[in-house]
């Protein structure tokens, strides 16, 4: 009996051990649309700065504001918006790459008049986290 008892104490300790230590990822998705989300929705720049390659976030941070780096950077500005990650590279991101593309989805209105917009953005990869490196020039439609 001692020994099923030791053995199971055991084997609780190293599944909390385990559990405590596997701190869930995010995806290079969830990463992109978590940062919009913190400029637009929730209006925080500090959230949004945590999404971002260090050289870029000194490059938001001089924005001061989260509605100022959204008016400034992406010459966007909603009332209320949905984000989603459109397409993108995928395949990069499926073989665990260290960057990939990716086109972020936006639909949502200002003064009750819908807008829909797509921004591309440049993600690494950086100690098993994405972040976005980088804001690429929007898609020409000429």
């Amino acid at each position: 009996m001692n020994f099923i008892v030791k053995t199971y104490a055991l084997f609780c300790l190293s599944f909390l051990l385990v559990s405590c230590n596997s701190e869930q990822k995010m995806s290079p998705e969830e990463v992109a649309v978590a940062f919009f989300d913190a400029i637009y929705n929730k209006n925080d720049l500090d959230e949004a700065l945590t999404y971002c390659s260090p050289e870029l976030a000194q490059e938001v941070s001089q924005y001061v504001s989260a509605k100022n780096a959204a008016r400034r950077l992406f010459n966007m500005s909603f009332d209320s918006v949905e984000i989603n990650a459109a397409f993108g590279d995928m395949n990069v991101r499926q073989e665990f790459t260290t960057s990939g593309q990716l086109t972020i989805l936006f639909t949502g209105y200002n003064q009750g008049r819908l807008y829909k917009d797509l921004k591309n953005i440049r993600m690494i990869k950086k100690d098993r986290n994405w972040l976005i490196d980088e804001f690429l020039p929007d898609p020409d439609y000429n």
